[in-house]
């Protein structure tokens, strides 16, 4: 991989294995929109637009002072060719392909990836980009960009000072107090960060210590935002192809689904990803 800066963009070269569209769009991030032949949004309150040129990545509206942000945020130091060749190989798995290949797990703000899968709570992922939104574009700070004013993800004290009847009028629903007192949490001074360093079970009970935070949405924040590859959330398209891909559609017990999980390896959380795409996409319904 190489790094090139120009006027208003960070260019990454010599990356493979990444769907752009896929990566946006698969239920991990929920504010990136398709814009010209890109993707925009806004993370850690740089507004920008990604697009795919070849083999190169490039970040419009970057600076070379976010430059090893954005590779962070994209995982672009991870060699997903050879997770990508693993699953291939596995016999069980390989269907995932083609739906899941070039599937990138992004590492997000470890705060709004917490609100944004307390939202995400029995919901679907139209109805949990618009709430996100809503709740953006009403404490976060306005920031013009292409035409476009996109909103940063509000600090916590802005969620915090929100009432629960408002958190509601925002579509949230019974979530509104989980995210009223997770932000308030945070806002107190509880670090995420400090989750990040942890082993998986040990970070995963610090989760499920926040009101109305279950196992799913927990390995969802430590995927999503805190590096912990080996998080595996299980939601019903994960329970549906599990049970398709290792029992034969028979049902299985908890400890069965931990021994098949733990067989995937270090990687298991981003494989989870290859398998929820496999499973919106032929298991029927839709997320």
């Amino acid at each position: 991989m190489d790094i090139r800066f120009e006027k208003n963009a960070v260019i990454f070269g010599g990356i493979d294995c990444f769907d752009l569209e896929k990566s946006c769009s698969c239920g991990q991030a929920f504010r990136w929109r398709p814009f010209g032949d890109g993707q925009l949004g806004i993370v850690r309150g740089e507004p920008v637009l990604i697009t795919r040129e070849g083999s190169s990545v490039v970040i419009n509206g970057a600076s070379p002072a976010s430059a090893a942000m954005w590779m962070h945020y994209l995982d672009l130091g991870r060699d997903y060719a050879s997770i990508e060749a693993k699953v291939a190989a596995d016999p069980r798995l390989s269907c995932c392909f083609p739906e899941a290949h070039g599937i990138r797990v992004f590492n997000q703000e470890p705060f709004e990836a917490l609100i944004s899968f307390i939202i995400s709570q029995n919901n679907n992922i139209k109805r949990i980009s618009g709430i996100i939104e809503r709740l953006c574009t009403k404490c976060g700070e306005p920031v013009a960009f292409m035409g476009e004013t996109l909103y940063a993800f509000p600090a916590p004290e802005r969620i915090a000072a929100l009432t629960e009847s408002e958190l509601t009028a925002l579509g949230s629903g019974y979530r509104a107090p989980f995210i009223r007192a997770a932000a308030e949490r945070i806002a107190g001074g509880y670090d995420l960060e400090k989750l990040r360093d942890m082993e998986l079970a040990e970070a995963r009970e610090e989760l499920l210590s926040f009101l109305g935070i279950g196992p799913k949405v927990a390995d969802c924040v430590l995927l999503f935002s805190l590096q912990h590859t080996d998080a595996f959330p299980v939601d019903v398209w994960i329970d549906r192809a599990v049970k398709a891909l290792f029992f034969e559609g028979n049902k299985f017990k908890k400890v069965e689904l931990y021994e098949a999980v733990s067989s995937l390896g270090e990687y298991s959380g981003i494989i989870q990803q290859y398998i929820f795409q496999y499973a919106r996409k032929n298991l029927g319904g839709k997320a």
